[in-house]
């Protein structure tokens, strides 16, 4: 793959990603001062009940950061609705981390709160959509946390990198406990000391938690932020995006300027150089100037990148909507939702195939 290619397939990610108007919503949301007109540029013609959640996310920050301007009447409420649905969400998953919290207490283990449960310990005045509540806890206690949560009578959601706990009744995760951060390297463990050894204390939900320092925030953002581009069929993952950019530059400001040589030795350690240079290389078409010139440029091995990205768009364009095709990886549950069981089996089989012997002769993973 050219450098003419590459370019194409990092600013054709970027566009999937973001739509033209989430990407001006954005910038100008970032922008020190805006004028009504400029707002007025932006909105109109945007039929804001439609739109995807996250965009609606993405047009709440922008409100947030710019109370001069104000959106459109018909588009207020919708705000303040993506608003309530993010906290809300945050209140059903909220008691579940106290529980668990309370046994690792107990039990005398260390942990720190991590993605986007940490960025609401870091801005706790700015709602913000999670999923659940990540935690990263030693590797040595990994297994003897997941029994003491199971004997909460949660189920265990198991990956290889953690483990996400539900309740016999849901299908969603409210915890998902940590003993390294995926990143499909095989080195991802050497993150874990020097991560626990520059965690900060935060207030969080009227206690104290352990955060990662605003460098390995950033880190550990731009490395999902990729794990999240190849896998985008997962809705989770989307509405990540509208939240991604704001946090980076909030912690760049909080931290009155980012110490890059602390992510580019994370990178190097982790075996995820070409991921980092990616994942910035596409944010940059959203948010220029963020990331330092050349970021990562010089790290990075040629033949390196243009496998992770070749992975990336197998991944995304074949995987992804195959596995959306099947649906529900468990036979007995296919056939209670009075599916075609021969195509079902058939759709398996295929899976299994495409994704561990691709034409490119790799092996994704997720």
């Amino acid at each position: 793959m050219g450098s003419k290619k590459l370019d194409t397939s990092i600013k054709t990610i970027a566009q999937e990603l973001f739509s033209e108007r989430d990407i001006k919503m954005i910038r100008l949301a970032l922008s020190p001062v805006i004028s009504q007109d400029e707002l007025d540029s932006v909105v109109e013609g945007w039929d804001a009940a439609s739109a995807p959640f996250n965009s609606q996310i993405i047009a709440f920050n922008l409100a947030k950061n710019h109370p001069e301007v104000s959106f459109p009447k018909n588009i207020q409420p919708l705000l303040q609705q993506a608003a309530i649905f993010s906290r809300k969400r945050h209140l059903e998953i909220l008691p579940h981390f106290s529980r668990v919290v309370k046994v690792l207490e107990n039990k005398e283990i260390p942990f720190i709160l991590i993605k986007g449960g940490a960025m609401r310990a870091y801005r706790p005045e700015r709602p913000r959509w999670t999923a659940d509540i990540d935690i990263l806890v030693p590797e040595d206690k990994y297994e003897e946390v997941l029994k003491e949560t199971e004997k909460m009578g949660y189920i265990l959601h198991r990956s290889p990198h953690s483990s996400g706990l539900r309740e016999p009744s849901s299908d969603q995760d409210f915890v998902d406990i940590h003993h390294y951060v995926s990143m499909d390297t095989g080195k991802e463990r050497n993150l874990n000391e020097p991560l626990t050894i520059r965690a900060i204390t935060l207030p969080f939900s009227s206690s104290s938690v352990k955060v990662p320092c605003p460098e390995d925030m950033v880190f550990i953002s731009l490395v999902n932020f990729w794990k999240n581009v190849t896998h985008i069929s997962r809705e989770n993952s989307k509405i990540s995006f509208a939240n991604l950019c704001f946090d980076l530059m909030f912690l760049n400001d909080r931290s009155g300027g980012l110490d890059w040589d602390v992510i580019r030795t994370n990178a190097r350690i982790t075996g995820s150089v070409e991921t980092v240079y990616l994942a910035a290389r596409v944010l940059d078409l959203i948010i220029p100037g963020f990331f330092p010139k050349s970021f990562m440029e010089e790290e990075t091995a040629n033949h390196r990148v243009k496998k992770l990205i070749s992975r990336t768009l197998f991944t995304r364009n074949v995987i992804c909507p195959l596995r959306d095709e099947i649906g529900e990886f468990d036979f007995g549950k296919a056939l209670k939702q009075k599916r075609n069981p021969f195509k079902y089996i058939y759709l398996r089989v295929k899976y299994f195939i495409v994704k561990r012997f691709p034409a490119g002769g790799f092996k994704t993973k997720g």
